[in-house]
Formats: structure tokens, C-alpha cells, sequence
């Protein structure tokens, strides 16, 4: 299996058939030319892959239908505050604050049924994914680094699956798509945003949890938020905040290769760990 994106011949082609694909392909294998081959995830990584992204789908409803409801109510002047609508009690707080129509309360009535259900498909899925937890003793070695939880840690070894296929944490961070674009020419090189290839579910959720790192006060995340803090003079909070999914993900990656976990003490004697 390899990557149609990088087999030109076919990716470019103006006459594409299956005929004309394998033909393509048998002449770049007898020549040695096609690209590395795709890494075929195991029964195992495909099936933790699958309850998380349904779950992300869940997830996505939720955020959808609350935020409906939070608009149709502004638009009859009542303003929630910031997460009022993210769990039952602030959905029960509005009932008990009433409605000026009969018609708005029946509405967000329904919507809070809607709500409930897919909540509880959540918490089914949560419990799914738990057990795949306890089952890989990987999650809890990703789960020493500050603000790494379940989800995260699944996400992370259901993308890459073998951490061992890759050489170093700097391929690792390419199949992120948090490296840089680089085009150079002759001596110049230009450096541009990050390329958003690779494993999109992987890059959102490590950032979100770059997000929480540079706002956490605990002990073992200072390494990781005065690094984010020179960074963010420098170039602002954006970049640092890529700057430090990049670093939380060379972490994970050698925390995996060595089955060591986290230590905020190694990250004090060296700014940037090796990789």
C-alpha cells in the first residue's frame, strides 16, 4: 500500500482507470521508484480508531445542539453563561429560571432530550474505551505526561499504532502535520506554517492538550510552560502553542521508546529533548 498523493504518475494522471494505476505501479516497483509503503494498522489500533472517532461524531452533535440552543435563546434576550449548557445541572438551572413563551420552554425541552441521549452514548462509548485502556499498558506510561488523559493517550497510540516504525521523534512529528513547510533553494530556506498532513484526529487533540499545559500551574508542567513562555515572547502565542504540541509529542515519542515515563527533571537539564 502506498500513498497515491505521492505517486505522481498516478495522483497527476488525465486518463485514470484501474488498469492504467496498476500498470503505472508494477513499472515503478520493477524500478524501484515507489515511495515507502503505508503502514497497515493492526486489528487492534483499527478498532480503537473506530470507537474514538465515533465518539468525536457524539461529541461534535453535543457541541452542535448546545450551541443552537444557546443561540435561539440569545435571540430572545437570555444570555448563558460560558459552559451553562455542558452538563445536566445547568440545563435543569435554566428550566427552574423559566421561559417567556410556552413554545421556547417546549423546544428546549426537546433539544434537552436530545442532549441526555447522546450524552449516554458518550458515557457507553467512555466505558468502551476504558476497557481498551486498561488493556495497553502504553496508556499509562502517555498518562505520566501533565494533562495527558484516556482520550488522548488512546489517540495517540491508535494513529501511530507501532511507535517503533518510526527512526526518530522528528518523523513522527511530520506524520503529525505540526511541522513546518519548507521550500528551499541553493542556500535559502523559507519556513512556512505547519503542513496539516498526516493524522488530523492526532494533531487537534495534542494541541487541545498544549492548551491545558500552558495553563497549568503544577509542578511537572514547568519545564514545558517556560518553555512555551519563551517562545510566545518571541513569536507569539500561536506559534508557542504549536511549539509545544511538537514538544509534548517528542515526549510521548520517547517515553514510548524507552517505557519510561515523564520525568519534568530531564526536561530541566536539557531544553529540548533529543529526537
Amino acid at each position: 500500500m502506498v500513498n497515491p498523493v505521492k505517486v505522481k504518475a498516478i495522483a497527476e494522471s488525465r486518463k485514470k482507470t484501474d488498469k492504467i494505476d496498476a500498470k503505472i505501479l508494477c513499472e515503478l516497483l520493477r524500478l524501484n521508484g515507489l515511495p515507502q509503503p503505508v503502514h497497515m494498522p493492526s486489528a487492534e489500533a483499527r478498532s480503537v480508531r473506530g470507537w474514538l472517532a465515533a465518539r468525536r461524531q457524539l461529541v461534535r452533535t453535543r457541541t452542535k445542539l448546545c450551541n443552537l440552543v444557546r443561540g435561539m435563546l440569545r435571540q430572545s434576550g437570555v444570555r448563558l453563561p460560558p459552559r451553562g449548557l455542558a452538563s445536566p445541572v445547568g440545563w435543569q438551572r435554566l428550566f427552574q429560571a423559566g421561559f417567556e413563551h410556552d413554545y421556547l420552554a417546549r423546544i428546549v425541552a426537546t433539544y434537552y432530550d436530545n442532549f441526555t441521549s447522546v450524552s449516554r452514548s458518550i458515557r457507553e462509548l467512555d466505558q468502551q474505551l476504558a476497557v481498551k485502556e486498561r488493556l495497553d499498558p502504553r496508556a499509562a506510561l502517555l498518562q505520566s505526561i501533565p494533562k495527558v488523559g484516556r482520550i488522548a493517550a488512546l489517540t495517540f497510540l491508535a494513529a501511530v499504532d507501532d511507535v517503533q516504525r518510526f527512526p526518530s521523534s522528528r518523523k513522527l512529528i511530520g506524520y503529525t502535520g505540526l511541522a513546518p513547510t519548507v521550500r528551499q533553494s541553493g542556500e535559502r530556506a523559507q519556513y512556512g506554517p505547519i503542513t496539516r498532513e498526516g493524522r488530523h484526529e492526532l494533531r487537534g487533540v495534542w494541541v487541545q492538550i498544549a492548551h491545558l499545559v500552558a495553563r497549568d500551574e503544577h509542578r511537572a508542567s514547568q519545564p514545558l510552560r517556560r518553555a512555551y513562555h519563551r517562545v510566545a515572547k518571541k513569536r507569539g502565542a500561536k506559534t508557542a502553542l504549536v511549539a509545544l504540541a511538537r514538544r509534548l509529542l517528542v515526549i510521548a515519542y520517547h517515553v514510548l521508546k524507552t517505557e519510561t515515563p515523564y520525568d519534568p527533571q530531564r526536561l530541566k537539564k536539557s531544553r529540548r529533548p533529543a529526537g
